[in-house]
């Protein structure tokens, strides 16, 4: 973490990078891996990432105090690329759950000692992105997303991605109670 302040300006960034990889050879159960063999089964090896943790993520915030009662603010956050679950051996035809960036930005008004005015936009450029990632069945092959060829149900190994959340507007009051006495 890395921190600087200024007369009413603030800048903080954050980086990790975490080294989340198995340590040990195991045969794993995942039969909606593109390299498993006829059981469903693929070989695991050391250093294979473990699945739905980016190796690196970083956050930068700026903040700043336009007068005693008006604050601005605004935050980028970045996450890797990061393997789907049930690709535990990185090898899935299909690939990594691709990296993302997203912008906040924030402002409060203070109109009284206790009582706060806030404003919120999450992922301000409305960017389109995956967080997270499984390997599984689609049963919904057929025309239309319907069920597989004439209802034989075939279905079809994919990677399914979960879906980030898209532009979001927030607007409110915060009242501070104040602290209890004990």
């Amino acid at each position: 973490m890395a921190a600087r302040q200024w007369e009413g300006f603030r800048l903080t960034l954050r980086y990790n990078h975490i080294d989340a990889t198995f340590r040990s050879r195991f045969v794993a159960a995942s039969p909606n891996n593109s390299t498993a063999d006829a059981n469903g089964a693929i070989n695991v090896s050391p250093g294979d990432r473990i699945p739905g943790i980016p190796a690196n993520s970083a956050k930068l915030r700026a903040e700043w105090d336009v007068h005693e009662r008006l604050s601005l603010g605004a935050t980028v956050v970045y996450a890797s690329s990061q393997y789907a679950h049930g690709d535990e051996n990185n090898r899935d035809l299909h690939g990594q759950v691709p990296g993302y960036t997203i912008t906040t930005f924030d402002a409060q008004l203070k109109l009284g000692p206790q009582l706060q005015l806030f404003a919120n936009i999450t992922n301000l450029f409305n960017r389109e992105f995956q967080n997270f990632g499984l390997l599984s069945a689609n049963a919904f092959t057929g025309p239309g997303r319907s069920f597989g060829p004439a209802l034989g149900i075939d279905p079809v190994s994919e990677q399914f991605r979960g879906l980030g959340t898209p532009r979001g507007f927030w607007i409110g009051v915060r009242y501070g109670f104040g602290q209890r006495a004990d």
